[in-house]
């Protein structure tokens, strides 16, 4: 080229046994690759105690809210009825909103709402027992008699009066 000697060498194209040989090596070290990233899997979940999720649609879930105070609670009040799951995204419904979170959102509610819900009618029978709440009054108050005033979280000792106070008596 124009007078001068070509520096560079020119391309020359391998036998293909030697590009068959680099496709084996990928495919071993893809493999090996493979079976050690399990094996690092397996030790996390083992080490973080870590459980596949029983979620399953039909089922009734709890959804996770916002916390804008300690004493809120984590989850709302109302339950909802999962309609879909596909791996770790759920969808649940309930008769005003339909949610889709990751499954960490939802927490498994044992049991259904006791009104009926999306059109699904439950028979109350009669025979189930009651649940037993606690009174905030003392069962003495609801009958009519009156309750000493409570004092102090600690008890008080008696008090000896003075002479001079019996004496003024």
């Amino acid at each position: 080229m124009l007078g001068h000697t070509v520096r560079t060498r020119i391309p020359i194209w391998e036998s293909s046994a030697h590009h068959v040989q680099q496709a084996s090596d990928h495919d071993e070290l893809a493999e090996i690759d493979r079976t050690k990233k399990a094996k690092i899997k397996k030790y996390a979940n083992m080490r973080q105690r870590a459980q596949p999720s029983t979620v399953q649609e039909g089922d009734w879930v709890l959804f996770r809210q916002e916390q804008k105070r300690k004493s809120d609670s984590q989850y709302h009040e109302h339950p909802l009825q999962v309609t879909s799951r596909k791996g770790t995204i759920v969808t649940a419904v309930s008769e005003d909103k339909r949610v889709t979170r990751n499954i960490t959102h939802f927490r498994k509610c044992n049991l259904p709402p006791k009104q009926a819900t999306l059109g699904v009618n439950y028979n109350v029978t009669e025979d189930a027992p009651t649940p037993v709440t606690r009174m905030s009054t003392p069962l003495s108050s609801a009958v009519g008699e009156p309750t000493p005033p409570t004092s102090a979280s600690r008890p008080q000792c008696a008090r000896h009066k003075h002479a001079r106070l019996i004496e003024e008596i």
